[in-house]
């Protein structure tokens, strides 16, 4: 079930990815504080905020979450996922691979079923924590009903 970590705010969901799209934005701060408080799959994180802009802006994000007595329990989550330095195309993917599993109405564990995977290897792949091979893909792209297409651009 995904919960609304906008529960107890007055914008509403354009609202917040807009303000989260500019890290100029003097809301930027309060609502990356927030998504990173509640939502601890990184892969619907960073579909709220690049991953770029997290990493630019994690110190101070990680600062005002320290201040936050309810924030400050995800802080080391966040922390290690942040030193871990994940290539953004690969969360691009992650992020492709889960929408195209929530298009087809599947969860985790009837995604890993259709692959001959365990859950938490899905949850790796969405999260962007495995680096696939060229074979993984395939795999992925058969039970997603899509094809692979890979291009080198300059």
């Amino acid at each position: 079930m995904k919960i609304n970590w906008l529960w107890d705010t007055k914008v509403k969901e354009r609202q917040a990815r807009k303000i989260l799209s500019d890290e100029r934005d003097p809301r930027f701060f309060i609502y990356a504080t927030k998504l990173l408080a509640r939502v601890q799959d990184p892969g619907e994180a960073f579909s709220w905020i690049k991953r770029e802009v997290f990493d630019h802006n994690w110190a101070l994000i990680r600062s005002r979450m320290i201040k936050d007595a309810w924030a400050k329990t995800a802080v080391s989550r966040w922390d290690r996922f942040h030193t871990q330095a994940i290539p953004s195309e690969r969360f691009d993917i992650a992020r492709q691979i889960r929408e195209s599993r929530l298009s087809l109405g599947l969860n985790q564990k009837q995604f890993a079923q259709k692959m001959g995977v365990i859950q938490q290897y899905v949850s790796n792949i969405e999260t962007g924590r495995e680096n696939m091979t060229i074979d993984t893909l395939r795999k992925i792209a058969g039970v997603l009903h899509k094809k692979v297409v890979v291009q080198f651009t300059s």
